[in-house]
């Protein structure tokens, strides 16, 4: 596991991911945007952010 894990790493597969991740996520928040301002979208806005923007 740990040779995988050292080769997804060397290979550039984790920033790719990441890259990829924040690319949805502004995708999703303009797509939020588009909708009325109100509690439910800003419930799912917090929402994408919570799952992009965490830290492990």
């Amino acid at each position: 596991m740990a040779q995988v894990i050292d080769l997804v790493k060397s290979s550039g597969g984790i920033a790719y991911a990441r890259e990829k991740m924040l690319q949805y996520r502004d995708e999703a928040l303009a797509i939020l945007h588009q909708l009325p301002d109100n509690e439910i979208r800003s419930g799912l806005e917090s929402l994408v952010r919570y799952t992009t923007d965490r830290t492990f």
